[in-house]
């Protein structure tokens, strides 16, 4: 299986405590352990206060820098929790990147939330999603936002990609989903990318999103991806998570999107979810497993 998320730097709790000991000694005595492994970056609890993240590919350092100068100008116009960054680390002699220790973001994962709480999350969603693609383009790039180099949305080449993951899904025994995504791939429509300079989070699904006690929306973390590029990046998560019913509440306040933005929203949305569902297939993480297919389900929903 090919695994993107596979560790170019691997880092231990044991080699971040030190560095963080050494680099931040105000942090003494560092409790440290660990919050995941993401594709591009090893993610450390500190002191119950704190999230450190260290790189774990050499294409997450300059998205990591991005990151860690946008979010100050971002964390008071927009209505969600979002990290704010309030360590700058340097690389060292075991570790060779930067990285960047933020204000913990507190609240849960999604798992298994009401209807309601999902309604209300949409409404908040919709606050939240206008605000951050009304930011200001040139405000954005003075700050070091570049444009999508990777085709996040470029359909003639992921669908070629989104073939592969649903074959990993057919090998690794998963056949109904498997299916369910291969017939969506059949049907799907290619459209262009018209690459609008909206600013955009870039990677919201359901490892990215913090819920309150009561399962409602309360932050977005995981700026790694951040650039500017199509809003129907961000607006996948939409039918990946929320039921028909709740994403006329996201569109009534965010503002109706054209047909092209749908087809590309709804693709990344199958296209996120079958990389998740692999991820968690190699993890053998049942709640990530369970949390992919409930959307790929939904986003089969019109």
């Amino acid at each position: 299986m090919n695994k993107p998320w596979q560790a170019e730097y691997p880092i231990s709790a044991d080699t971040a405590r030190s560095i963080i000991h050494h680099q931040f000694p105000e942090l003494c005595p560092a409790n440290v352990t660990i919050l995941g492994k993401g594709f591009d970056n090893t993610v450390f609890g500190v002191n119950g206060e704190y999230v450190f993240r260290f790189p774990r590919r050499d294409i997450a350092v300059p998205l990591l820098s991005t990151e860690s100068k946008l979010l100050p100008a971002l964390v008071p116009v927009l209505p969600l929790k979002i990290p704010e960054p309030v360590f700058l680390g340097k690389p060292e002699k075991s570790f060779p990147f930067p990285f960047t220790g933020y204000r913990l973001v507190k609240g849960m994962l999604p798992v298994n939330e009401s209807h309601q709480a999902r309604a209300v999350s949409a409404r908040k969603l919709a606050y939240f999603l206008r605000a951050l693609h009304d930011f200001p383009e040139e405000k954005a790039r003075a700050l070091g936002v570049l444009p999508d180099s990777m085709g996040r949305i470029n359909m003639q080449v992921r669908k070629q990609k989104l073939a592969s993951n649903i074959k990993q899904l057919f090998d690794a025994g998963y056949t109904d989903d498997a299916k369910i995504a291969g017939e969506y791939l059949y049907h799907a429509e290619t459209v262009n990318n018209n690459c609008e300079n909206q600013l955009v989070h870039g990677d919201i699904h359901v490892r990215n999103v913090i819920l309150d006690e009561k399962g409602m929306l309360f932050g977005i973390i995981d700026w790694g991806d951040v650039h500017l590029g199509n809003a129907a990046v961000d607006i996948s998560f939409i039918y990946s998570y929320f039921p028909p019913d709740a994403r006329k509440e996201f569109f009534s306040i965010y503002g109706e999107i054209d047909r092209e933005t749908e087809i590309l929203a709804r693709f990344k949305s199958v296209y996120t979810l079958t990389n998740l569902f692999l991820y968690g297939h190699d993890q053998e993480d049942d709640t990530l497993i369970a949390l992919a297919r409930k959307g790929l389900k939904l986003s089969m929903l019109d």
